[in-house]
């Protein structure tokens, strides 16, 4: 049997079209209506209660270091310092070192947390023994995923991405961030290692041992000891029969275990 039911009419389909994507755009241009609402209620509830907008102020490259600067300057407390390289920052220029170090002299105390890569080239070794000397106390990770320091309980500079260097920093004085900072300073501090210092020699080779905990390569353990890959691997092996272990893994287990 044919169909005899009409046409649908073009215009009416077209018309109904054109309804149903004019009440879509409505509909969706409401609902971001409602969640800048949603925002703004929050914000306001928020200050309401005391709270602050933490994000922090851009700092260009140009005016990082004054920033720097003045915050050794008239900041009180510990500084803490968690460093991703020292090749680059905004505290290498000399009118901040001399800031720094006349912090320290005048009784203000600097911690630092390194990554471990800083012990195996020559300009790590200069910049560590440099602040060593200055008074500042020192530890080491196997690595730092990102950079800032904390001025006592004033401000803090931090990368304005977690591990991007390229981004800039960014200038926090919410006194909350600044604790939440410290807090995570501290956690690192209190699991980092401390800077293998002396010459090496006696008794259990204490700075080889410190090297190997924190997971250096043999290679990157010649540099920094100034001595040869075959004078690690056999200062290895010692260790290795001293613990009674046959690999590097349980040596490794060894010392961990000697340290708790």
């Amino acid at each position: 049997m044919a169909d005899t039911s009409p046409e649908p009419d073009a215009g009416v389909l077209l018309a109904l079209e054109e309804h149903v994507r004019l009440e879509r755009e409505r509909t969706e241009q409401r609902q971001r209506e409602l969640e800048e609402a949603a925002r703004l209620l929050a914000s306001a509830t928020s200050r309401s209660l005391g709270a602050r907008d933490t994000r922090g102020e851009p700092l260009p490259d140009t005016a990082t270091p004054s920033v720097v600067n003045r915050l050794l300057a008239e900041s009180r407390g510990m500084v803490r310092n968690f460093v991703l390289t020292v090749d680059q920052g905004p505290a290498l220029d000399e009118a901040t070192v001399r800031a720094n170090r006349e912090r320290m002299e005048r009784g203000d105390p600097q911690r630092a947390v390194y990554p471990a890569d800083v012990l195996t080239t020559p300009s790590g070794q200069r910049w560590l023994a440099m602040w060593a000397e200055a008074g500042e106390d020192q530890r080491v990770l196997p690595d730092t995923s990102t950079e800032f320091a904390v001025f006592g309980e004033s401000a803090v500079v931090a990368l304005g991405g977690w591990d991007d260097l390229a981004g800039g920093y960014v200038l926090l004085r919410d006194p909350l961030v600044i604790r939440l900072y410290a807090a995570y300073f501290d956690l690192a501090w209190r699991h980092a290692a401390p800077v293998p210092t002396g010459d090496g020699a006696g008794e259990g080779d204490p700075r080889l041992v410190e090297l190997l905990e924190l997971g250096v390569k043999d290679e990157a353990i010649a540099r920094h000891l100034g001595v040869s890959l075959r004078t690690v691997r056999r200062r290895v092996a010692r260790l290795m029969a001293t613990h009674g272990v046959d690999t590097r893994f349980q040596l490794g287990w060894a010392l961990a275990s000697r340290r708790r």
